[in-house]
């Protein structure tokens, strides 16, 4: 079976969820299939945890489980070491973690979700151990770098002792995919099992109050179970014998939260100051409220029909628009709207392996950029638009000849 429903929520047990946003059956939104291929389906709706009686944690979840190989099998598309933007982001972890930990020789750098390997090309220490856990690895192994350890498996301590032992990792990362469990707080008593007692566990993912400013409902796939706000972060972590040494904001795939943890009995120092003042200011925003995210949703509802009446418009002035940049989040947009090859006749796109391919639930072809503009379309729809300074550095001569960017999120923006 693809996916099975939640009776309670995933980190605190509360059985009291209620929908709040429901996008319907979507193909699953992170994979590339073939021309002639099916693609499985199954729905996007999220649930919130009641906290309203001051003890539940409040999580913003899927209302389902799917299963983690049809996710992330043959058909999965995404590669870190594509996209200039997230190679510099991953760069600038990397310096900042050096600049944190004291890493010596002999010690161990683990990735957890590794993908093709380019954050642990940035560290550039000679002497270390420099590991990825990524089920992907079968697909994207042959991009890591020469004597990094590859296991294509997905984490748990267990696998992690089958290669290592009783070893300890100086520094553990899983970035973009802690959202991804469906069983959070064990993967974090795995994690903290072979963590040295003097390491970092460095984790980034999408941060949900933002989400919710930017409307940001693409945000929404099969992939990510859960929406956090740190105060269910700080939850988690108080219950796992850990602490939070630092937290940064940032504006990562349309804006994300970074955390260093650490042991409790680490002498690196926990940072309560911090923590407390976000979780105060998250609370001023009345997230435990379900008209929160009633508003959200109508929000998700008006963005859609200011989509098609602009893709509308651009039909009736006679002006072609095509897709730029297939992605996990474009396949969200794209459905929600129930876009066609009517309305984008192909998707430009960098990866070669999506070349040939479609779009989950829409048929739309996915082209190469050069394929696509030797077309001179008035418009691209920029559907991973939260890179939205990097591409339009990078399609300044498309700009300059006249071509428009047409950017969906937070609102339709044309450049």
């Amino acid at each position: 079976m693809l996916y099975r429903e939640i009776t309670e929520c995933r980190i605190c047990g509360n059985k009291n969820i209620y929908q709040v946003v429901e996008l319907g059956d979507m193909a699953l939104t992170g994979v590339f299939p073939q021309i002639d291929e099916e693609v499985e389906a199954g729905p996007l709706t999220l649930l919130k945890c009641d906290d309203r009686d001051g003890i539940s944690c409040g999580l913003l979840q899927l209302a389902h489980n799917y299963q983690p190989e049809k996710l992330y099998g043959d058909n999965y598309g995404y590669r870190s070491g594509l996209n200039r933007s997230m190679v510099a982001h991953l760069q600038e972890l990397a310096n900042q973690i050096k600049s944190k930990v004291d890493i010596k020789s002999g010690d161990l750098i683990l990735d957890i979700g590794s993908n093709d390997g380019t954050l642990l090309s940035c560290y550039g220490i000679d002497g270390v151990d420099l590991v990825g856990i990524d089920p992907t690895i079968k697909k994207f192994g042959m991009y890591y770098q020469r004597g990094a350890i590859k296991i294509p498996d997905f984490f748990s301590s267990e696998v992690f002792k089958k290669e290592f032992g009783d070893r300890k990792a100086k520094v553990v990362t899983s970035i973009a995919m802690f959202y991804d469990l469906e069983h959070p707080i064990d993967f974090m008593a795995q994690v903290y099992e072979i963590l040295d007692d003097e390491g970092v566990w460095v984790l980034e993912q999408s941060y949900m109050p933002r989400m919710i400013d930017n409307v940001s409902y693409d945000t929404i796939c099969h992939e990510h179970l859960e929406y956090y706000a740190i105060r269910q972060f700080s939850w988690m972590v108080s219950r796992i014998g850990m602490k939070i040494v630092d937290i940064e904001l940032n504006e990562t795939n349309g804006a994300s939260f970074k955390v260093y943890l650490a042991k409790k009995g680490s002498k690196m120092p926990g940072n309560e100051k911090m923590v407390r003042a976000i979780i105060e200011a998250e609370e001023a925003r009345n997230l435990q409220e379900p008209q929160t995210y009633e508003d959200f949703n109508k929000s998700i509802m008006t963005h859609r029909e200011d989509l098609l009446s602009f893709l509308k418009k651009i039909k009736k002035e006679g002006k072609t628009i095509y897709g730029y940049g297939a992605s996990t989040k474009g396949n969200v947009i794209l459905q929600f709207a129930k876009l066609s090859k009517k309305d984008l006749p192909a998707i430009a796109e960098v990866n070669e392996y999506k070349y040939g391919r479609k779009a989950p639930g829409t048929d739309i072809i996915i082209r190469s950029e050069a394929e696509v503009k030797a077309l001179k379309p008035d418009y691209l729809l920029v559907l991973p638009w939260h890179f939205k300074d990097n591409i339009i550095g990078k399609e300044q001569e498309y700009l300059d000849a006249g071509g428009h960017l047409v950017f969906p999120l937070p609102k339709i923006e044309v450049v």
